[in-house]
């Protein structure tokens, strides 16, 4: 048994975000229902054209694809009758759009009161900018994350912007689902991805937290205190990524005992009790003169060298890993993070393992990404209860695929 087996989702979204919610669901047992149009939704489509469809089996494990039209009234039709016996839609279209498919909110609840609508937008349903659409990058840069990481000229690597939406957005779903147990209603999830990106700016929010003593803390570091650990001009020495003959280490060594040891490590001894470095607040002000010093020692050895050296005083520390080690990481091999499915017609793929573990009721991963319209016929007659006949009619007057 998985937590999920019994929770039925239709998934109307694309790119990232909503596709993230709900492979977080299905890997815990969900039924999800990717509905997509007659073309294929937006993010397929691309990575077909660019040779990269295997991605999509990254993202939408364990899901059954269907090809509705819902521009067309007999497709529309369809998609009702699968809200009616669902527990769950998600979509992160454009503000606006399910109101043109006559598919609100208001109307979709009247139909199915046990319904939860988890909607995933750049700014949310509310606000001045509720009608403005937005991608990662905009939700990273009106979030402050990328301002906060030092990048405000330069997009982001990672698309924190659309995956952490898709998590807290996964993470509504299941408290509505309790919810839903106690009162019996379901209820509509708004989720702004500017704020997501804002609850997980931790100097962005505790600027304005300690903004009545924000220069008083500023006269004790000697720097403004937001910038304290990303200031990419005069980094901290004691939580930075040094140049070693082969590659960067990442290290912190906040506590008095990690730096004593950091100095133990790099052979200047000599400088444990040192006046300049004797404490974290003289640790801050002087990492100008502590930083060349632990570069130069970190510059004259490997990363191994120095992982191993640092690992044996128990100094936090790690490699900066490129793409080709990343994905040869002994440790994330022993936390299952490689994984693989088999698709019909791709072959094996290799995709990313479950990251939440549960002991009792793990999650799967047991399908790769369905072609597109796969399971159409198979959920009509099973869910609908559709007879063949009815299921061509529809084909033939192109409502599905």
């Amino acid at each position: 048994m998985q937590v999920l087996d019994g929770i039925r989702v239709l998934d109307l979204s694309q790119f990232l975000s909503g596709p993230r919610a709900s492979q977080l669901l299905a890997m815990f047992g969900a039924e999800v229902l990717k509905i997509e149009p007659p073309a294929g939704d937006s993010m397929r489509m691309l990575l077909t054209l660019s040779g990269s469809e295997r991605t999509m089996s990254c993202l939408h494990q364990n899901k059954k694809s269907l090809v509705i039209d819902l521009n067309s009234p007999a497709g529309r039709e369809v998609f009702l009758r699968l809200v009616d016996v669902s527990d769950v839609l998600i979509e992160n279209l454009a503000p606006g759009a399910m109101d043109k498919l006559e598919l609100s909110w208001d109307l979709l609840r009247r139909r199915n009161p046990r319904l939860i609508y988890a909607c995933i937008s750049g700014f949310g349903r509310s606000g001045p900018l509720s009608n403005r659409t937005a991608f990662d990058i905009i939700s990273q840069a009106t979030g402050g994350t990328m301002y906060g990481n030092g990048i405000p000229d330069r997009p982001p690597g990672v698309f924190f912007g659309d995956l952490c939406s898709g998590e807290s957005c996964a993470f509504g779903i299941l408290l509505a689902l309790m919810a839903r147990e106690k009162t019996g209603s379901g209820q509509l999830i708004d989720i702004s991805m500017q704020d997501v990106m804002y609850f997980h700016n931790f100097w962005g929010f505790s600027e304005k937290a300690t903004r009545p003593v924000k220069d008083e803390i500023s006269s004790i570091f000697g720097r403004d205190v937001t910038r304290l650990l990303t200031d990419y001009e005069h980094p901290m020495a004691f939580w930075n990524s040094y140049k070693a003959s082969d590659g960067y280490v990442a290290v912190v060594a906040l506590s008095d005992r990690h730096w004593n040891h950091l100095m133990e490590v790099i052979e200047r001894a000599d400088l444990i009790g040192d006046q300049h470095f004797d404490d974290f607040i003289s640790r801050v002000k002087n990492a100008d003169e502590s930083r060349p010093i632990i570069e130069e020692w970190m510059g004259r050895h490997t990363q191994r060298q120095i992982i191993d050296s640092l690992g044996e005083k128990r100094i936090p520390c790690g490699r900066v890993q490129d793409y080709e080690q990343l994905n040869n990481d002994p440790q994330l091999d022993a936390r299952g993070m490689y994984r693989t499915v088999n698709h019909p017609r791709l072959g094996e793929i290799d995709v990313p393992g479950n990251p939440i573990s549960l002991s009792a009721t793990p999650g799967e991963i047991r399908e790769p990404c369905p072609d597109l319209g796969k399971d159409t016929a198979e959920v009509l007659s099973s869910v609908l209860g559709l007879t063949e006949e009815q299921i061509a009619k529809l084909v033939k007057d192109g409502a599905v695929v």
